[in-house]
């Protein structure tokens, strides 16, 4: 019998960075090849409604639980440098270094046609601000050259 080998932290978080980037632009490729622009859009808002379904079900309904827990995935999950700062009424997701941002330029540099700057808007509107507003809240972002900073809080 042959040893499976164990892969280090760091490199099992880059293969899930690409697993997710080729699972959410593949789907989302074929779904507006053959549904067309508005076809993607209710796909993009579908996904977005079934992540506060499950933040809601998770009983996760403040901000600074929210972030905790997307802080947490980005982190573990991608491997990103994330921290939560909390201040009066609102919390703030900072991504200093976004993985899937760096995972979208690893691609770029290999050929493929995703740009970062696409993905993030990508990100924020058609994902994040949906979700949060499916659980009452506001969302701000600025963009970093490395990742964002989310800005939280209620509506």
């Amino acid at each position: 019998m042959t040893d499976v080998p164990d892969i280090p932290t760091e490199q099992i978080q880059q293969r899930v960075v690409a697993m997710w980037l080729g699972s959410f632009y593949g789907s989302s490729g074929y779904v507006a090849k053959r549904l067309g622009k508005k076809g993607l859009r209710e796909f993009q808002d579908m996904g977005a409604h079934q992540v506060a379904d499950t933040f809601k079900r998770l009983e996760l309904s403040e901000p600074k639980d929210l972030a905790i827990a997307v802080a947490t995935n980005d982190k573990n999950l991608f491997g990103s440098v994330v921290s939560v700062v909390e201040g009066d009424g609102w919390v703030e997701i900072r991504r200093d270094k976004c993985a899937i941002k760096e995972g979208i330029n690893a691609f770029a540099r290999l050929g493929a046609g995703l740009v970062a700057k696409q993905h993030c808007k990508t990100c924020v509107e058609s994902h994040w601000r949906k979700v949060f507003a499916d659980l009452g809240m506001k969302l701000e972002v600025e963009e970093t050259d490395e990742g964002c900073v989310m800005k939280v809080y209620r509506s």
